[in-house]
């Protein structure tokens, strides 16, 4: 079985070096000057520069760096992105470390902002940080207030950047914001 590889920020960093490299070498060949000849005429040196013709070498050259700065551009394009779209391959390699850091940041953020909210707002969020996950419906029940007062509750801690909301079905699934 092949190790799988975590394409991290190395993988894009050296890709990155390597297409920088690629297109400087490229730019150095195309802009060297051909050869140029030097003809007496009227007892002057007179520059003549000849159709310069790039040889099999500098073909083959060009063709192998423009590979390699063409392969390091889609490498960094496709790695950047998938690290930004949830449920990408990324997720497959586990990552415990980083992950409880990040569960750990949050949840401590969490009980910071419900000790600093009061009333009906501290005990609706109270709710959700003990039952990440929960459905509206279930909040309303769990905290016996009316249905339009649990909206707008929820509402005004979406808008401050507390919760989310997904669409589940007839109803909404209210998770912590990370």
């Amino acid at each position: 079985m092949a190790p799988k590889v975590n394409p991290g920020k190395n993988g894009i960093l050296i890709s990155a070096i390597v297409l920088i490299i690629s297109v400087l070498l490229i730019i150095d060949r195309l802009l060297a000057t051909g050869p140029v000849q030097l003809i007496l005429a009227d007892g002057k040196a007179v520059p003549v520069e000849s159709a310069s013709l790039f040889s099999i070498n500098e073909v083959i050259f060009f063709i192998i760096t423009a590979w390699l700065g063409g392969m390091s551009f889609l490498y960094i394009i496709l790695f950047s992105k998938e690290n930004q779209i949830p449920g990408s391959k990324d997720e497959e390699i586990p990552e415990f470390k980083e992950d409880l850091e990040v569960i750990k940041e949050s949840k401590n953020t969490a009980v910071f902002a419900a000790s600093i909210l009061e009333g009906d707002e501290k005990i609706l969020f109270q709710n959700i940080l003990d039952n990440d996950g929960i459905l509206q419906r279930e909040l309303i029940v769990k905290t016996g207030f009316s249905e339009p007062k649990v909206s707008r509750l929820l509402d005004k801690a979406e808008r401050r950047g507390l919760i989310v909301r997904h669409r589940e079905g007839m109803g909404n699934r209210v998770f912590l914001k990370k």
